[in-house]
């Protein structure tokens, strides 16, 4: 009866252990996949008061998202069991050197204070050597933690890198306006506090009376191009909605299929009105292609 009793608390203490240690590692996926995500389109996850439950779903787009990333995750759990046999067992193979090596030195200690007993130096340094640390339990927590920390780094390891592959196939996805599952943006917005827009009467007039810090050149290559087109005689160009956080709409021109994988979109941040002045339109792809 007393044996249940006792067994029953260590089984909820390591179910308990576990739970912390499976959210801890859910969490941390999450967040380098967002931060990769976001790296991608020049942006900094800090800076967009993601919710906290954001990144626990996002650890399982990054672990189960498609079949793709299941073969990643399953390659990387045989990699990650093989990293951390192959440590352990470097680590032992150290040990035993570095134990025999120990050995000598105590051996060689000992003669010396055997030969210099009067010497006070000779007696501390046999005393050194007569030290068995291996009748504290200290020393094996040291070794089992040791072995415990081997296993956890090794397992950041690889959830890191699964993340952040799956975090730039998925942004490379939303980036390119054929295969993005983000939504297709309409924004109206006054034209008297607007760097950047068509007029809906007069599309070729450009902005005026506004100042520039920063590069010119990129911004006067957007001009003339925020207008969505999807004709068969036009250029492709569609501007998607990357995010809304903050009373910010972060939005983007997408990039065709043919571009070459450096290049990165633009993102454009609106700030959200407070006076009603402003009109989004979201959809899932542009009213020329329905």
């Amino acid at each position: 009866m007393s044996d249940n009793s006792h067994s029953e608390p260590q089984g909820l203490g390591t179910l308990a252990s576990l739970v912390v240690l499976v959210g801890a590692a859910l969490y941390f996926t999450g967040w380098v996949y967002r931060w990769a995500y976001f790296s991608f389109f020049q942006l900094e996850v800090t800076t967009l008061d993601l919710p906290l439950e954001s990144f626990y779903i996002a650890a399982f787009q990054a672990l189960l998202g498609g079949w793709g990333a299941i073969a990643r995750t399953a390659i990387g759990i045989v990699l990650c069991a093989v990293g951390i046999y192959l440590t352990l067992w470097f680590v032992q193979l150290a040990g035993r050197r570095i134990t025999h090596h120990l050995k000598q030195w105590r051996e060689r200690a000992i003669q010396y204070g055997d030969r210099h007993r009067r010497s006070p130096v000779a007696q501390v340094v046999q005393s050194l050597a007569e030290f068995n640390s291996t009748h504290f339990n200290s020393i094996d927590f040291l070794r089992s933690l040791l072995d415990e920390i081997i296993i956890f780094l090794w397992a950041l390891l690889i959830l890191f890198f699964l993340a952040q592959w799956q975090a730039d196939a998925d942004a490379w996805t939303d980036a390119v306006n054929e295969t993005s599952t983000l939504p297709v943006v309409t924004f109206l917005l006054p034209e008297d506090n607007s760097a950047l827009g068509r007029k809906l009467d007069n599309p070729l007039i450009n902005p005026a009376g506004f100042r520039i810090i920063g590069d010119k050149a990129r911004y006067n290559r957007l001009l003339g191009r925020e207008i969505t087109q999807t004709g068969p005689q036009q250029v492709q160009r569609v501007w998607r909605l990357l995010i809304d956080r903050s009373g910010y709409f972060y939005i983007f021109p997408t990039l065709p299929n043919t571009a070459n994988r450096s290049l990165r979109p633009p993102i454009v941040v609106i700030h959200e009105s407070d006076r009603g002045d402003q009109l989004l339109i979201l959809s899932p792809q542009p009213a020329e292609a329905e």
